[in-house]
């Protein structure tokens, strides 16, 4: 992403809605480049194409800038990994955290900075940006506003979404939003137990009601001393089951 500052505007981050401690930073052109959740996301070499990508943008531009310092370049991840780490170490650049989420990368000539949005989300209390970060969405409206963004494009306006990276992750994130009721809508019994192992599909019921979910063969085999030892509404749907009237 480009972002290009207007001629005289004031470097300040007041009126800013999202990235807030961001905006005084930057400088007159930033290149900004977004990492999804998705623990692939932040490959070898990323921070590295990020900066030739400046480099690039520099020589372009090299009659509109006057120098360097007038070039900013952001990095914006969900956390910091040790692959970014080991990046940072190749290249004997340094991290220096700023607070928030923030950090800046020293060595790298041009200005670059770094934004984890797992710890912004939380320092500024944005439930939007925790879309983009490893954090629960909280708020109705961002998940309203999620669950917009993932439905697929009509065909011939844009990229399908599910093509994008870190679609499933977003699509996962939007189910663990949802309440457990909205979840297990239109389920039917055996979808919703699938992949459950057997004491999983019984924990929390009492002993007796796990009675209910041996087979009616297994159920025949118990005498009428020990169904009438159960609850009675146990009791009555075992036999019930197995077509043995009360004695």
């Amino acid at each position: 992403m480009l972002l290009l500052r207007k001629e005289g505007a004031p470097h300040e981050g007041g009126e800013a809605r999202v990235l807030r401690g961001l905006w005084p930073l930057l400088g007159t052109d930033t290149l900004l480049e977004y990492k999804s959740p998705a623990r692939s996301a932040f490959r070898r070499g990323d921070l590295l194409r990020l900066w030739g990508y400046g480099v690039q943008h520099h020589v372009a531009q090299i009659e509109r800038l006057s120098g360097y310092r007038e070039l900013t370049l952001v990095l914006v991840v969900a956390s910091i990994t040790r692959t970014l780490v080991r990046e940072l170490a190749e290249m004997d650049w340094s991290l220096v955290r700023l607070g928030g989420g923030y950090g800046r990368i020293d060595g790298a000539v041009y200005a670059t900075y770094l934004v984890v949005t797992d710890e912004v989300a939380e320092a500024e209390q944005d439930d939007f940006l925790r879309i983009f970060s490893h954090r629960p969405v909280l708020s109705a409206e961002a998940r309203r506003w999620l669950q917009q963004w993932v439905k697929p494009a009509k065909e011939g306006t844009m990229q399908d979404v599910k093509e994008l990276e870190g679609y499933d992750e977003m699509l996962q994130k939007l189910l663990d939003s949802l309440p457990i009721e909205r979840r297990l809508a239109g389920l039917t019994p055996e979808e919703r137990l699938a992949g459950l192992a057997p004491e999983e599909r019984l924990a929390g019921l009492p002993p007796a009601h796990q009675l209910l979910a041996l087979s009616d063969e297994a159920l025949r085999a118990f005498p009428d001393e020990y169904l009438r030892s159960l609850p009675a509404e146990v009791q009555e749907a075992i036999r019930h089951r197995i077509g043995r009237p009360s004695p």
